[in-house]
């Protein structure tokens, strides 16, 4: 595993896209992600992506390049868009009787919660118009 020097760290911190750095880890924003990944499906080399958001190439090696693009493959394969940093699939705590938390969480710790608030109201206007379809395709009963 790579470590990274005290000027490569600090060269990475300055970068605006770079969320975290460690000595032996790096972590993107989400914003970086989204466009490394658009980029990427636009059939630029990782290489070229990295370079144009002000990496510079020197401190990867193409281990570390390869295992980027798995990594923003990976998270853009679940479909729930790219988070801050790393991806950790840990089951959520619900609540559970004696552990402090609410069922309801601390929605501020959701990184896209403005986004899920979106779809939850999209969804359910969704619903509402459904509902209207089948009201109005229902057959019209005549009493006899």
């Amino acid at each position: 595993m790579k470590e990274y020097t005290a000027k490569e760290i600090k060269a990475l911190k300055s970068n605006p896209y770079t969320f975290k750095v460690t000595k032996n880890k790096l972590y993107f924003t989400a914003e970086f992600k989204e466009h490394f990944w658009a980029g990427y499906q636009a059939g630029h080399t990782p290489r070229k992506i990295l370079s144009d958001f002000g990496y510079d190439l020197s401190i990867f090696g193409q281990k570390q390049i390869d295992s980027i693009v798995q990594r923003v493959k990976k998270e853009a394969s679940f479909g729930k868009g790219f988070s801050e940093g790393e991806q950790r699939n840990r089951r959520p705590n619900m609540g559970m009787p004696g552990s402090g938390v609410s069922p309801v969480g601390d929605t501020a710790a959701i990184p896209s919660q403005d986004r899920m608030w979106n779809e939850l109201k999209y969804l359910r206007q969704e619903v509402e118009f459904l509902k209207k379809i089948l009201r109005g395709s229902a057959p019209n009963r005549e009493k006899s």
